[in-house]
């Protein structure tokens, strides 16, 4: 059987490619240069969940369309290591880095624009020690300021560790503030650095499946799902419980996973599993219209086009990159020959 490829190649077979030996092939839709799309592995157990809290007929639901939300914001941002750092203080090394983030949103009212852009510079250091303020003057008479962070374990991931929760804590608190400006946010990432229950509405967008929630059962569900369909609403138990449910936004080629196009969304338990199921039908409805597409988005679709769009923004944001290591090796070699 054939049908039109996406792309645009007519007769595509709607298969993966099949190997003499039997063993078939598909495409990861990201491209190669970033973290893959599915990183479950076979040896990953199921989270603890519930998988009845909203039905107990595990099937494919379509919400009917509704009124849209009048004011949308999408949060997200980026991080750049600018250098890596090994510290001495006495007879030990510790890892460390001198990063920048940039965090914003895409308000999407008719219109779509970007505001609340911040940036932000960070000193992170391992095993507990704590920099002062690290200072690399530029051009005019400014300066870049990277601000200390620690971090308990010594090894050389903490300081990326360390920058990426950094990252990951300004956004959720813009996402904070901004729930009570419009009428949903959708968070790119996981809600795991909400620090209170938001005032309005927050959705977590996960576009990378990194872990196994549901049972090989239920989690057959997901390759059947057509766009604008999504699965039951689950809870994801412990210290902090989520709703969480997944949702096709769009269709990927062919070669690519079966998976391609299909994002887990979360949603505070806290605010209650009502609420939980008006933002898993509204997700529904309305994020397929945001899918990015591979001609322009290296990881089309699952990055949304206010996401994408808004990464480029803050990027640019960030300053030139040699720029500012130029700037950074500057400082070390004034500290060094004074």
């Amino acid at each position: 059987q054939t049908r039109p490829d996406p792309m645009g190649s007519p007769g595509a077979l709607d298969c993966p490619a099949t190997m003499a030996n039997g063993v078939t092939l598909r495409i990861d839709p990201f491209a190669a240069e970033h973290e893959g799309m599915v990183r479950v592995t076979e040896e990953a157990e199921p989270a603890a969940v519930d998988t009845r809290v909203e039905q107990a007929a595990w099937s494919a639901l379509r919400p009917a369309p509704g009124p849209p939300p009048r004011r949308l914001a999408f949060v997200d941002g980026v991080r750049r290591i600018e250098h890596r750092l090994l510290v001495g203080e006495g007879e030990r090394t510790v890892f460390g880095l001198l990063g920048s983030l940039g965090v914003g949103a895409v308000l999407v009212d008719g219109a779509a624009r970007v505001a609340h852009e911040t940036i932000g510079r960070v000193a992170v250091t391992g095993g507990g020690l704590r920099l002062e303020p690290f200072l690399a003057p530029i051009d005019g008479g400014s300066a870049l300021v990277f601000d200390p962070r620690s971090e308990p374990e010594n090894t050389p991931v903490a300081p990326v560790d360390g920058l990426q929760k950094a990252m990951r804590e300004t956004e959720a608190g813009l996402a904070e503030r901004l729930s009570a400006e419009v009428d949903v946010v959708v968070l790119d990432g996981p809600l795991s650095f909400l620090t209170a229950a938001a005032l309005g509405r927050v959705v977590g967008f996960v576009k990378r499946l990194l872990r196994n929630y549901l049972d090989p059962a239920s989690h057959a569900l997901l390759p059947r799902l057509e766009v604008g369909e999504r699965t039951p609403v689950f809870l994801i138990e412990g210290r902090s419980p989520r709703y969480s449910w997944y949702v096709r936004i769009a269709r990927g080629r062919p070669i690519e996973s079966a998976l391609t196009g299909v994002a887990r969304l979360e949603a505070p338990a806290a605010r209650g599993l009502e609420e939980a199921l008006a933002l898993a039908d509204l997700s529904a409805t309305e994020l397929p219209r945001f899918a990015s597409d591979p001609t322009r988005d290296p990881r089309a679709p699952q990055n949304l086009f206010p996401i994408g769009g808004l990464e480029a923004r803050l990027k640019h944001l960030l300053g030139d990159a040699a720029v500012v290591r130029r700037a950074i090796e500057a400082r070390l070699h004034s500290e060094v020959t004074a």
